[in-house]
């Protein structure tokens, strides 16, 4: 088993998604140590390496900077933050992200070490194998390559914002393969807020 310390809210996610099977107080009580099952942590490891989606500017614009984050760390170790209203915020695709991996990883915000896409949550659950996951990465990761493909006949050739920004701005609101990959995403990857 894997020990992990939280402080807050995120055990009860982690419990329920992350195939914990114990919890229990260490020392003060201020903080929960949950038993991680090695297992699955690695196979959760193994489909984000494959991924990396939730980073790449597929499936989001912008990452909101928490409380709990420390700009100062941030922003030493090269992620260039912007402000609105004065939170911070970084831009997708994220900078510290080489092929699928964080550069930043250790140091990583509490968003990012939070999230868990669909397929990290069915996982967890037992309601998908990884073999099944990465299959569904697979299929999205081909759908994006196909849109990214159009994008580059359409003379969109940049990569600093996100794909679906550009495809705004690039291909025909009605595009099929917009469409599908968009379907794909919200039904495989994305996350309602408060599920």
């Amino acid at each position: 088993m894997i020990c992990v310390i939280l402080s807050g809210h995120p055990e009860r996610r982690l419990r329920r998604c992350l195939g914990i099977e114990y919890g229990g107080s260490c020392g003060d009580g201020s903080l929960r140590c949950l038993m991680i099952d090695p297992e699955f942590a690695a196979a959760a490891s193994r489909l984000c390496l494959a991924c990396g989606m939730c980073c790449n500017g597929v499936l989001f614009q912008i990452v909101r900077l928490q409380p709990t984050d420390s700009v100062a760390i941030l922003e030493s170790r090269g992620l260039k933050l912007r402000r609105k209203k004065r939170a911070p915020y970084f831009d997708q695709p994220c900078a510290m992200l080489d092929g699928c991996h964080c550069t930043l990883y250790v140091d990583r915000p509490s968003r990012c070490r939070a999230f868990e896409c669909q397929q990290i949550q069915r996982l967890g659950a037992g309601e998908t194998s990884e073999e099944e996951a990465l299959a569904v990465i697979v299929e999205a990761r081909h759908r994006v390559a196909r849109v990214e493909s159009k994008l580059a006949e359409a003379g969109e050739g940049s990569t600093d914002l996100p794909l679906l920004e550009r495809c705004a701005f690039s291909l025909a609101v009605e595009d099929g393969d917009v469409a599908e990959l968009n379907a794909l995403l919200d039904a495989e990857f994305r996350v309602v807020p408060g599920h």
